[in-house]
């Protein structure tokens, strides 16, 4: 485990006042460029006993007790149904299949962590605590962690990872210092994937935005195979058969194909607007094909209808029928 290079600048500047850490931080920032993995490193440095240049030497007793997942001055907590998942998945895109897990932070699991901050630290050092995705927490844990924040234990420094801040109240931003975390330059982003082993590493980075982890979800085979699909589909100059493309789809496959839909419609307004693709750098064609045809106004409404949908895609529903709905919707929005 080591910082991402894109955030070792900015966790070095934030390890230099390692004497004067504040004791609650929120990182923000786009999903998929990694700041779960910044949280962790931060944490995993801040525990270090020998750090080298402010980050983690990765040699001593902490490190090792970290690396583990047994370090005693650490705990991290997220949803139930995020426990399971990757780091980058509570980070913004969202864990895949669920099930009847919690999607949520309870109010138990703050609660929790009462004799963790209340003893002693282990290695009379820092405590480390994290929590992701903020914004999922319940009202009443939002209520109780504030209690903590209003009353910092020493040596504690308890870290709050969000996509979306504006979702947390707005009491307990207050009390945090706000981090906010780029994008790494494309050259950056495009080097890291490649040394990944990332196929198609431009075409997957464009389609996340330029967010390095996103794009490597992307380019993994399966989803690479599903995105041609449903590219196919969208291209389609006689619109995308609904009925048939839908049949059989799960939820999993139904938040995905909202997620290429929405980039898809994205570069669409882009076309028609006069300039180019932004995410499906590789469908120029197609998409200036679709533009001529599609109002703005129409394509404007289909964005706020999938934006929509993507919010309830993680709820129970029938994917089919919503499936369904959103590819007829997207044939009255672009067949003129």
């Amino acid at each position: 485990m080591s910082a991402l290079p894109w955030h070792r600048e900015e966790l070095q500047r934030l390890l230099a006042r390692r004497e004067r850490m504040p004791h609650a931080l929120l990182v923000t920032g786009p999903a998929g460029i990694g700041k779960a993995a910044f949280a962790k490193e931060l944490a995993r440095s801040l525990l270090c006993e020998s750090p080298q240049d402010g980050l983690a030497c990765g040699k001593c007793p902490s490190c090792h007790w970290f690396d583990q997942s047994n370090h005693p001055d650490y705990r991290e907590i997220v949803p139930e149904a995020a426990e399971e998942a990757e780091p980058e998945a509570a980070d913004g895109e969202g864990a895949r299949e669920a099930g009847k897990k919690s999607l949520v932070i309870k109010v138990d699991q703050v609660r929790a962590i009462g004799d963790f901050v209340a003893l002693t630290t282990h290695r009379a050092g820092f405590r480390v605590l994290v929590l992701r995705p903020a914004e999922t927490l319940q009202a009443a844990a939002a209520n109780a962690l504030l209690k903590t924040l209003e009353e910092p234990p020493p040596a504690t420094v308890i870290v709050l990872v969000s996509d979306r801040p504006a979702r947390l109240l707005p009491t307990i931003r207050s009390r945090c210092q706000v981090l906010r975390l780029r994008a790494p330059a494309r050259d950056v982003a495009l080097a890291w994937l490649r040394e990944a082993g990332a196929a198609d590493a431009a075409a997957s980075l464009a389609l996340a935005g330029g967010a390095p982890l996103l794009a490597l979800a992307l380019a993994q085979p399966e989803e690479r195979d599903w995105r041609i699909r449903v590219v196919g589909e969208l291209s389609r100059p006689d619109g995308a058969h609904a009925l048939p493309f839908a049949a059989g789809m799960d939820r999993v496959q139904l938040e995905r194909m909202v997620f290429v839909m929405q980039a898809w419609v994205h570069d669409l307004v882009r076309v028609k607007s006069g300039g180019g693709p932004r995410h499906h750098v590789e469908a120029v064609a197609p998409l200036r094909a679709k533009a001529r045809r599609a109002p703005l106004d129409r394509l404007l409404a289909l964005d706020r209808e999938l934006l929509e949908a993507r919010r309830l895609a993680s709820h129970p529903l029938n994917a089919r029928l919503m499936a369904e709905h959103l590819l007829v919707a997207y044939n009255r929005a672009t067949l003129g």
